[in-house]
C-alpha cells in the first residue's frame, strides 16, 4: 500500500498552511507514539499503537488498535471505511482524507490541531515536592535507600546462606512456620532471576540442592549426581569437535528463565554444525542438513542376517534398498483389497482395515506387536483334521504343535473307528467297560497314529499350513522341519523419535503404501518426501514447523556418559 501524507505544519502570515508531503509505503500503516509506527504521533495523549490503516477491496480502512475509539465524521467508532472528504480526529490530531493522486493508493492531510501548550509545564510546576519538608534531603534519601537495597539484596541472603552451613536449616518446614526465622529462610529468594523449570519443580524451593557453594556457578558434578546417564553427543575419540569435555551443563541447559523445558529446541543449535558436517567432521557418515526441508532420505535399520543377528542401515529408494527379513510371509495387498476377503464361514466377504491388526500402544508412540491370537486366529484357524474340527494346533511352539497332532491321532486310534474310508485305520474293538486293549491292539493303534501324524505334519495341514505365513527350515527327516525365528521390527529409526499419536487425524495409508505391497519383504516406511509434504523447518510457513529436537535427542544413550573428567578417563574399562 502506498499513500501520500500531507503534514500541515503551521499557519503562514497570509492565513495558509506550510506543508510537507511524505510518501509512506507499507503493507499496513500504523499511527501511534511508538517508534515502530509508520506515522509517528509524538503527543502523550496518543497510544503507542493507536490506529492502523489497511487497504481492502472497498478502499482504505481505519481500525483502532487499543482500547480508545476515534472520531470519524464527528462519530465515535473503532473502525471506519475512508473516502475523500472524511474527517478523522485522533486525539489532538486531525486527519482529512484527500483525493488520491496518480501513483498512490490514498492521500490525507495530517494536522496537530490541539497542542498541549503550557498546561503540561504548569502541571509540572505545581507538582514539585521539596524533600526537605520531611526532615531529610535528597542525598539522605539516596543513602538510606542504598543501605536498604544492600541489606535486602546482599546482607540478608548471605546471612541466610551461612545460617544453613552453621547447622540451622532455614529451608526446613518448621523454620518457615513463622517469626524472624521465616524471613531469614526466604531471604535468598531475592536472588532468583526467574522461575524454576517444571522438571526441577519438586525441589525448586531448596536452592542449596544445586547451588552448593555461594557465589559460584553450578558445577557439572551437581548435575551428573542425578543425570549420570547423559551420554556424549558423538564418539569423543573420533569426533573431538563434538566432545562435551570442558563444557558446562548450564551453558546449554539454562535454569531460571521462563519455567519452560531446559532442553534447547532451536534449530540453529543443531544446524550450526550439521549444515557443514562434511567439513566439521569429515569422517562422519552423516550427510549435511540445514533444516527439515533439506533432510536426507531416511535410512531404516533392518536385519542383514539372523545367525548371527547383524543389522544394517540402508536408504529408502536405494538399489538395492532395505529388505524386511522378518521370516514372515504376509502380502498386505491381499488383505487390504477393495473387494474384501472371503469370510471364514464362506458367507460373504470381510473388508479389512489397518486397525484390525495394528493397534497403537498406550502412549501412542509405537505400535503393539501383532499377535496371531488376536489378529489372525479368527480367519486362520490351525485345524488339521476335518473329522475333529475342535482340535486346533497351538501357535508359537512347533514342538508343542507336533506333539498335539500326535496325541490327537493316538487318542483317535486307541478309541478306534476313525473313518469308514480309512481302510488301514484301527477298527473299533468291542470290549467290556474297564477292560484294556491287548498289547497287540494297542501297538497296532499307535503305529497307525504315528504314520497318520507323520503324513499330516509333512503335508498341507502341517508343514504346508505353517509355511503359508512362515519361512520353513527343512530338516533331515520328514518331521525334522521347524519354523524360522520371527523378527518383527519395532523401531525402524532407532536414533529418531516418532509418535503415531500426533498423526491420529491421518489414515495409515496417507504415509504407508500397504495396499500396493505384494511382498512381505517390503519396508513400508514413508520416504522423507512424504513427511515434507506436511512438515517444514522451524521457520516454515504453511506447514507444521518441525525442529531437529522434535525427532532427535542430543545425548546418545549408546555412548559413554559425559562425566566431568579428563579426556583420558572418558571411557570405562
Amino acid at each position: 500500500m502506498k499513500v501520500l501524507v500531507r503534514h500541515m505544519l503551521k499557519k503562514t502570515r497570509s492565513g495558509g498552511y506550510a506543508q510537507r508531503d511524505e510518501i509512506v509505503e507499507a503493507p499496513s500503516i500504523r499511527f501511534g507514539r511508538g517508534a515502530d509506527c509508520e506515522i509517528h504521533l509524538a503527543d502523550p495523549r496518543i497510544l503507542l499503537h493507536h490506529v492502523e490503516m489497511t487497504e481492502r477491496p472497498g478502499g482504505l480502512f481505519l481500525e483502532s488498535l487499543g482500547s480508545i475509539d476515534f472520531q470519524a465524521n464527528e462519530k465515535l467508532t473503532s473502525a471506519a471505511s475512508l473516502k475523500p472528504g472524511d474527517s478523522i480526529h485522533l486525539g489532538p490530531y486531525d486527519l482529512i482524507v484527500l483525493e488520491p493522486e496518480d501513483g498512490v493508493d490514498g492521500a490525507f492531510s495530517l494536522e496537530y490541531a490541539r497542542p498541549l501548550g503550557d498546561d503540561l509545564a504548569a502541571l509540572q510546576a505545581r507538582s514539585n515536592v521539596d524533600t526537605s519538608r520531611i526532615g531529610i534531603g535528597i542525598r539522605g534519601w539516596a543513602w538510606l535507600m542504598f543501605l536498604v537495597a544492600v541489606g535486602i539484596g546482599i546482607a540478608a541472603p548471605v546471612a541466610s546462606h551461612f545460617s544453613k552451613t552453621g547447622g540451622i536449616d532455614p529451608m526446613a518446614s518448621e523454620t518457615r512456620n513463622g517469626g524472624m526465622e521465616t524471613l531469614l529462610a526466604r531471604a535468598d529468594e531475592v536472588w532468583l532471576s526467574g522461575p524454576v523449570s517444571g522438571v526441577h519443580a519438586h525441589f525448586g524451593g531448596q536452592c542449596e540442592t544445586c547451588h552448593v557453594n555461594a557465589f559460584e556457578q553450578v558445577a557439572n558434578t551437581v548435575c551428573t549426581a542425578c543425570h549420570d546417564d547423559a551420554g556424549h553427543h558423538a564418539e569423543p575419540d573420533l569426533f573431538p569437535v563434538a566432545s562435551l569435555e570442558g563444557q558446562r551443563c548450564g551453558s546449554c541447559h539454562k535454569e531460571h528463565t521462563d519455567g519452560n523445558d531446559l532442553t534447547i529446541s532451536g534449530e540453529t543449535f543443531c544446524t550450526d554444525c550439521h549444515n557443514e558436517l562434511s567439513t566439521v567432521a569429515a569422517d562422519s557418515r552423516l550427510k549435511d542438513v540445514g533444516g527439515f526441508e533439506s533432510h536426507p532420505e531416511f535410512h531404516p535399520t533392518v536385519v542383514k542376517s539372523h545367525d548371527p543377528m547383524v543389522f544394517e542401515r540402508l536408504e529408502i529408494g536405494a538399489q538395492p534398498g532395505p529388505v524386511d527379513r522378518s521370516n514372515l510371509k504376509f502380502p498386505h495387498s491381499k488383505h487390504l483389497t477393495e473387494k474384501g476377503m472371503r469370510s471364514p464361514s464362506g458367507e460373504g466377504r470381510v473388508q479389512l482395515v489397518c486397525g484390525d491388526c495394528h493397534q497403537p500402544e498406550t502412549g501412542g508412540v509405537a505400535m503393539l506387536p501383532v499377535r496371531f491370537e488376536t489378529a489372525c486366529a479368527s480367519c486362520h484357524r490351525l485345524q488339521f483334521e476335518p473329522s475333529a474340527p475342535e482340535r486346533v494346533m497351538p501357535h508359537g511352539d512347533v514342538a508343542a504343535a507336533k506333539l498335539f497332532v500326535e496325541d490327537t491321532y493316538a487318542a483317535l486310534a486307541l478309541r478306534g473307528g476313525f473313518k469308514a474310508e480309512e481302510t488301514d485305520a484301527p477298527a473299533v474293538v468291542r470290549r467290556i467297560v474297564g477292560t484294556a486293549l491287548t498289547e497287540d491292539q494297542r501297538q497296532e493303534a499307535l503305529d497307525w497314529a504315528d504314520s497318520k501324524a507323520a503324513e499330516v505334519l509333512d503335508g498341507r495341514y502341517g508343514r504346508g499350513l505353517c509355511g503359508q505365513c512362515h519361512e520353513i527350515d527343512n530338516g533331515d527327516g520328514l518331521r525334522d522341519w521347524s519354523v524360522a525365528p520371527v523378527h518383527l521390527t519395532t523401531r525402524w529409526l532407532p536414533k529418531g523419535y516418532f509418535t503415531h499419536r500426533a498423526h491420529k487425524d491421518r489414515t495409515c495409508t496417507t504415509c504407508h503404501a500397504a495396499p500396493n505391497s505384494d511382498n512381505s519383504r517390503d519396508v513400508l516406511m514413508p520416504s522423507v518426501a512424504v513427511c515434507q509434504d506436511c512438515h517444514g523447518g522451524e521457520f516454515a510457513s504453511g506447514k507444521t514447523r518441525t525442529a531437529c529436537t522434535d525427532c532427535h535427542g542430543f545425548h546418545r544413550e549408546d555412548l559413554v556418559p559425559a562425566q566431568p573428567s579428563s579426556s583420558a578417563a572418558l571411557r570405562w574399562e
